[in-house]
C-alpha cells in the first residue's frame, strides 16, 4: 500500500510539473446547486450563492485533442434529503481566449442515502 501511494505522488508531482499554470474564475448553474466556481491546473472549486450551502471539488483528467475532459471529485450540499456525494463525471469546454463555456455532467452517488442521481451543470469562466 505504501508503495502505492509513493507511486500515485511521484505521478501527480509529475503531472503537475508539466501543466502550466492557469486560473479561472466564473459561474455556473445547474444541479444541485448554482454558484462560484474556481479553476486552477486541472482542480476546481464550486461553492454555492443560492439560499442552502453547498460545496464541491474536483480534479479534471483532459482527453488529449479534444474539449472533453473526465474529472473526479465530490461535494456536500445542505438540503432537505442529499448531503455527501462522489462526483466522478464528464465534461467539455470551449474556449475563446480568455473565456471559457464548459458543460459537467455527473452521476452523483450520494453516500449518505446510496442514491444515484444524474446532474448537470454548466458555467462561464474568464481565465488569467
Amino acid at each position: 500500500m505504501k508503495k502505492l501511494v509513493n507511486l500515485l505522488a511521484v505521478v501527480g508531482l509529475c503531472v503537475s510539473l508539466g501543466a502550466k499554470a492557469e486560473t479561472g474564475i466564473g459561474v455556473s448553474v445547474g444541479k444541485p446547486f448554482w454558484g462560484l466556481d474556481v479553476a486552477h491546473n486541472g482542480f476546481r472549486m464550486n461553492v454555492s450563492l443560492d439560499d442552502q450551502f453547498g460545496i464541491g471539488a474536483n480534479k479534471t483528467f483532459a482527453v488529449s485533442g479534444t474539449p472533453m475532459y473526465f474529472f473526479i471529485g465530490g461535494q456536500y450540499v445542505d438540503r432537505n434529503q442529499h448531503y455527501i456525494a462522489l462526483t466522478p463525471g464528464i465534461g467539455a469546454e470551449f474556449r475563446v481566449k480568455p473565456v471559457g463555456f464548459y458543460i459537467d455532467l455527473t452521476p452523483a452517488i450520494y453516500l449518505d442515502e446510496l442514491d444515484v442521481e444524474l446532474e448537470a451543470r454548466a458555467g462561464i469562466k474568464v481565465y488569467f
